[in-house]
Order: C-alpha cells, then sequence, then structure tokens
C-alpha cells in the first residue's frame, strides 16, 4: 500500500511540473546565465522563437524602383489576405472593396455582384503574393532635435510600435515590424544637418518620409501587416532626398516580449524538457 501511494504521489508531482510555467528555482543550466539575469528573459523568448517557423525575408538585391506605391486601404488588404496564408472571405473583401456591394441590400444582386467580383479579388490577392513589397509617404517624419553626440535625428514615427491605414479602407493597417531598427538616421554632414533641423520648425516643409517595406506577415488579432522596413528616405515637401539609410542591424528588430507565447506547442514542450517534439 505504501508503495502505490508513493508512486501515485510521484506521477501527481511529475504532472504538476510537466504542466505548470517555470516560475522559481531556475532548471539545470539557468546558473550559467548571468547574475540578476531573470529565466523569462534569458530562456523563454529564445525557446519561443526556436520553435516558431521561420519568416519570410525579402530579396536585398531587389531595386527600390521596383517597388510599387502603396495609395489604398484595399491594397494593404490584399497584402495583409496573402500574409494570413488564410483562405479569403470573398463576401467580406466585397464588402471593403466595392461601394455597390456595399450599398444594395437585394440578395440576388449582391450574389451576382459577388460572383462578378471575385475574379478581381483573387487576381488582387495573387498580385500581392506575387509582388509583397511596397513603398507610402509619411507627410510628417516626426523628427525629434538634431543629437549631436550621435550626429543624427531621432525619427517619431519609429520610437514605438506605431501603424498606418488609409480613410478609404481602414479596417486593414500596417505596421512597422522592424521600428526599432530605423528610429534614428544618421545625417554626419553640418550642412545637411543645420538645414534638416531648420525644416522641423517650417510648418509648410516639415522633413517626409519614403519608406520602403516588405509584407512579412499577418496580424491576425488585429487586421495588421507586418510590414518589414528595408529602407527610408527623408525627402522635403518637393519630394527631393536629403537622406536615405536602411534598418541599423546593431539593434534587435523588436522588444522581446516578456511571456511570448509559442506557436506549436509540442515543438515548445520538446525546446523546455529536452528532446524532439
Amino acid at each position: 500500500m505504501k508503495t502505490k501511494q508513493l508512486s501515485l504521489a510521484l506521477l501527481a508531482a511529475l504532472a504538476l511540473v510537466a504542466c505548470g510555467k517555470r516560475e522559481g528555482k531556475p532548471a539545470a543550466g539557468a546558473a550559467d546565465a548571468t547574475p540578476g539575469e531573470q529565466p523569462e528573459q534569458a530562456g523563454a523568448p529564445a525557446t519561443a522563437a526556436a520553435a516558431r517557423p521561420a519568416l519570410p525575408q525579402p530579396d536585398a538585391s531587389r531595386p527600390l524602383s521596383a517597388y510599387p506605391e502603396l495609395k489604398s486601404g484595399n491594397q494593404v488588404m490584399f497584402h495583409y489576405v496573402a500574409a494570413s496564408k488564410l483562405p479569403p472571405d470573398f463576401a467580406k473583401l466585397a464588402e471593403a472593396y466595392s461601394q455597390e456591394y456595399r450599398r444594395t441590400s437585394d440578395s440576388f444582386r449582391r450574389n451576382d455582384l459577388l460572383q462578378a467580383i471575385t475574379p478581381q479579388l483573387e487576381a488582387q490577392i495573387a498580385a500581392a503574393q506575387a509582388n509583397p513589397y511596397g513603398w507610402m509617404e509619411v507627410s510628417d517624419a516626426d523628427l525629434g532635435p538634431y543629437d549631436f553626440a550621435r550626429k543624427g535625428f531621432p525619427v517619431g514615427e519609429f520610437s514605438d510600435s506605431r501603424h498606418r491605414y488609409f480613410y478609404d479602407n481602414s479596417a486593414y493597417t500596417l505596421g512597422w515590424a522592424n521600428y526599432a531598427q530605423l528610429a534614428f538616421v544618421p545625417v554626419p554632414e553640418e550642412a545637411l544637418a543645420r538645414q534638416i533641423e531648420a525644416m522641423r520648425g517650417n510648418y509648410g516643409n516639415k522633413p517626409r518620409l519614403k519608406v520602403y517595406f516588405f509584407a512579412q506577415s499577418a496580424d491576425l488579432n488585429n487586421q495588421r501587416v507586418e510590414a518589414l522596413v528595408t529602407r527610408v528616405q527623408v525627402t522635403d515637401k518637393a519630394k527631393r532626398v536629403l537622406v536615405e539609410y536602411g534598418p541599423d542591424g546593431s539593434v534587435s528588430a523588436q522588444a522581446a516580449k516578456k511571456d511570448e507565447e509559442c506557436y506549436d506547442a509540442a515543438a515548445c514542450a520538446a525546446a523546455l524538457f529536452g528532446g524532439a517534439p
């Protein structure tokens, strides 16, 4: 009887260890972490990243002239559907795409319109899949005062996680996936720095941004395209390029999330407890 009770207690303890969160005393191997480093920071994000499928990456050799201009919320919608890789809900897309479909309440008319619109939607989604690139203008670059120590300007547009949308279809938005890497534009030339600094206070000719991006993934919770910025140009009102820069590789693309979720439970469990899933 005692042996049976001990076995049951042992099984219960193992179940609690397997199901519970990793809190309290760190697991074996955590002693190698630097003093004061928390297990969640050192282990959990890396575990989740290892279990997550790799995201598609842009073609670094693609010329900026091959990036189409983003001018409509419908374009954002098609990039979202393409990046999500989910079966399209054509009735929902038609509501946003066609004013006539949206306004009519006649069921037969709506069905006829849907049949006519669906091939157009399919073609637009296919085009977004084939060419997941684009650029858009941000009319207010929101540059901060010149930083003399770093020799450049902080860029407010990329200072935190922001998103953009178009009024014709605001349900789908565009977010900058690697905003932290673009948060500072280096301008070491004093003459150019003085010109841009003067423009910051000129309401009629504030610096603008031309943001080139790759539609990398879709945020299904917010109907948002996670756009990886590949290049940024700072321009004046006449669209003359003043300075151009790319992502700073020395900066992490995104701040690590404290409680990051796993996309594949089996892979996360294997990475946590060891062994193949």
